[in-house]
C-alpha cells in the first residue's frame, strides 16, 4: 500500500514539472488515486483508513515550501562550486582587520598581528580552505569525506579566534571588525558544502 502512494506522489510530481497546470494535475492525482483506491477496497481495507492515505498521498505531492526547488535543485547541485568560492572568499577575508585596538593604534589581520601575542591566525584558516578548494573539486567520495572534517577545522578555528581576539584586556575591549564575524559566517557555510557533495556511486 505505500509503494503504491509513493508511485502516485511521484508520479503527480512528475506531472507538474511537465507544465502541466495545477487543476489539472490535481484532477490527475486524483484519478490515480481512486483507481489505486478500488484496489485497495477489494482488499478489505476499511474506507476510513483508505481515506486518511488518500489525504495524505495529496498532501505528499505538494511542495514542502517554496524555495525547495531552489534548495535542492541548485544549491546541492553547485554546491562544490559554491564551496571553492567560499573557499577563495575566506583566504581573502583573513587579510581584512580583525579587530582595532585603538589605545595602541593596532590593526590587527589574521596575518599581521603587530605587536600582539595573538599569532597569526589567518594562516592556519588559509591552508585548510586552500586544501577544502582542493577537495571540493575532486571527484572522489574520499576527498569529500576528509573535506567534511577540513571544514570542521575551519569553523572551530574562526569561532576560536572570535573568543580570544574579542576578549576584553586591562579594562579595554577591542573594536570587532567585519572580517572576525565573516569568517565564521564562511566557514559555516563551508562546513555545509562538504554535507552537499554530487557525486556518482557506482
Amino acid at each position: 500500500m505505500g509503494m503504491n502512494f509513493f508511485f502516485i506522489t511521484i508520479y503527480g510530481k512528475a506531472l507538474g514539472k511537465a507544465g502541466i497546470p495545477k487543476r489539472l494535475l490535481a484532477n490527475e492525482v486524483k484519478l490515480a488515486i481512486q483507481d489505486n483506491g478500488k484496489a485497495l477496497g477489494k482488499a478489505g481495507i476499511p474506507k476510513r483508513l483508505l481515506a486518511n492515505e488518500v489525504k495524505l498521498a495529496i498532501h505528499s505531492s505538494q511542495p514542502i515550501c517554496p524555495f525547495k526547488g531552489f534548495i535542492y535543485f541548485y544549491i546541492m547541485k553547485h554546491s562544490q562550486t559554491i564551496g571553492i568560492l567560499l573557499c577563495l572568499a575566506l583566504i581573502y577575508t583573513t587579510t581584512q582587520p580583525f579587530i582595532i585596538i585603538e589605545s595602541r593604534n593596532w590593526v590587527i589581520t589574521g596575518w599581521n598581528p603587530v605587536g600582539s601575542s595573538f599569532g597569526q591566525s589567518g594562516k592556519f584558516l588559509c591552508f585548510f580552505a586552500a586544501l577544502g578548494a582542493l577537495f571540493f573539486a575532486l571527484p572522489f567520495i574520499w576527498a569529500k569525506r576528509f573535506n567534511m572534517v577540513f571544514g570542521a577545522f575551519l569553523f572551530a578555528w574562526s569561532f576560536r579566534n572570535y573568543l580570544i581576539l574579542s576578549t576584553c584586556q586591562m579594562g579595554e575591549c577591542p573594536q570587532k571588525q567585519w572580517a572576525l564575524y565573516g569568517c565564521i559566517i564562511l566557514s559555516g557555510l563551508i562546513l555545509l558544502m562538504t554535507f552537499l557533495p554530487k557525486i556518482k556511486v557506482s
